[in-house]
């Protein structure tokens, strides 16, 4: 019978540190083809919300999932997340459904452990100070993950409002005490001398533009999954070397791509080099000092399968999870 994983046991069973050596596995499954992964499906329905369905097969184990994921933006009158997600996951011999857990915790681990991954392939090791943009759960999620992979010392956080850094700011100094944990007034401020960035708000237009960023410096670009949106300038895209999760995906649903190609700034090449490519050995990352690398992250299914088969297999083992049947 199918297991039900809520988020409590989720939150219970994926480690941070574990999910960031599952992220370092499956990209490179991924980009030496040893998975299967369309390219997700969104319907959108009127000016109401929209769902997104992300399906992928690992031949590790072998291993079958999708994941459900919802975009309403009046869930804020019902008191409710505006996206929710839910994972399904399959047994790849039968096709037998074996759980259905909770994505909205998956997808946020998930989500900052390929950055950390990314992180320690493309910034320089020595990198210290870390500037955030965007003051939510991702932004702390990636917190937590660049301590995994850098010597973190310092981080300024911007956010759409100072009050909204302030309060990050105050959070995060508490937990996390060995850190400098500051506010500032704009993302320029933030970004002015930064070793590593993460960008992770709902920002429709650039929060990092050419001049911001000093040479060497590494951003994980996180929150551009629209064509029609992007953080990052298109000259800032064009001067960087480039690394997406999924060249496919970047190509056709990631502004921060689609956009400088629109306007002619550079072609597709400049934008599709996986990283499970670099981590193979089979493109180059950081080739200089003071190259400046981008991580593309749209987020792909693949991510959310390895994760969710980990944590079923973790529950099976420890006889938790609600059974079902359905």
């Amino acid at each position: 019978m199918p297991l039900i994983l809520a988020r409590p046991l989720v939150e219970r069973l994926l480690s941070l540190e574990e999910c960031i050596e599952a992220m370092r596995e499956v990209h490179v499954a991924f980009s030496t083809g040893r998975t299967i992964m369309p390219v997700r499906l969104t319907a959108r329905f009127h000016d109401v919300g929209l769902l997104r369905a992300m399906p992928a097969w690992l031949d590790d184990g072998p291993a079958l999932g999708m994941k459900a994921i919802t975009n309403f933006p009046g869930n804020s009158r019902r008191g409710l997340p505006p996206i929710l997600a839910t994972m399904l996951l399959f047994d790849g011999a039968s096709g037998e459904l074996l759980a259905v857990l909770d994505g909205v915790h998956l997808t946020n681990v998930r989500t900052a452990a390929a950055s950390a991954v990314a992180t320690a392939a493309l910034a320089r090791p020595e990198s210290s100070r870390l500037a955030l943009i965007g003051a939510g759960v991702q932004a702390a999620g990636h917190l937590d993950a660049m301590t995994r992979v850098l010597p973190v010392e310092r981080v300024t956080v911007a956010a759409r409002s100072r009050a909204s850094a302030e309060r990050f700011a105050a959070e995060q100094s508490q937990r996390h005490p060995e850190l400098e944990v500051r506010a500032a007034a704009t993302p320029a401020e933030a970004l002015a001398d930064a070793d590593v960035v993460c960008t992770v708000s709902s920002a429709r237009e650039p929060v990092v533009t050419a001049g911001d960023l000093a040479l060497g410096t590494h951003v994980n670009a996180v929150g551009s999954h629209a064509p029609s949106i992007r953080e990052i300038d298109g000259e800032v895209m064009r001067t960087a070397r480039v690394v997406v999760d999924s060249r496919e995906a970047a190509l056709s649903e990631c502004g921060d791509c689609l956009l400088p190609i629109e306007e002619g700034l550079f072609g597709p090449e400049h934008v599709s080099d996986e990283l499970g490519e670099v981590l193979a050995g089979e493109k180059a990352g950081r080739t200089s000092t003071d190259e400046v690398t981008i991580y593309q992250s749209c987020g792909i299914a693949v991510q959310d399968v390895a994760v969710a088969a980990m944590i079923y297999e973790r529950a099976r083992s420890a006889g938790l999870g609600l059974e079902v049947e359905l």
